[in-house]
């Protein structure tokens, strides 16, 4: 099987859950260090990419639809095995119970989509 491109980043994904916890584009942005610009560019590519709008936009308001919900879970399931592989290459000695409390959290993740709408849409 060949390798896919996937069309966005872990950065991406950082600003996509930044974007949906903040629900505020220029908060979200300092909190991401970066430009407001930056921010709504980098999350244009990723809906063409995706081909879904993430967010209800207006000039006032943001809120997420119910694919970016799913996203934005998806999303964070990514950046936390991101880290968890990250502190468990570093870790000079492997410790029980981890890789177990992640496929549980993975699990809860995937199972408990219809929950997590709840936290994000008004």
């Amino acid at each position: 099987m060949k390798n896919a491109l996937i069309g966005f980043s872990f950065r991406d994904l950082q600003y996509i859950v930044a974007v949906a916890e903040e629900l505020n584009f220029h908060k979200a942005a300092l909190r991401c260090c970066v430009t407001q610009s930056t921010l709504s560019i980098q999350l244009k590519k990723c809906e063409e990419y995706l081909g879904v709008e993430l967010f209800h936009r207006t000039q006032h308001s943001v809120a997420l639809t119910h694919e970016g919900v799913e996203v934005v879970a998806f999303a964070r399931v990514a950046l936390d095995a991101a880290r968890f592989i990250k502190e468990r290459t570093s870790a000079r000695r492997p410790i029980r119970g981890d890789a177990a409390r992640m496929r549980l959290k993975l699990a809860r993740t995937v199972l408990d989509l219809e929950d997590q709408s709840r936290v994000f849409l008004r």
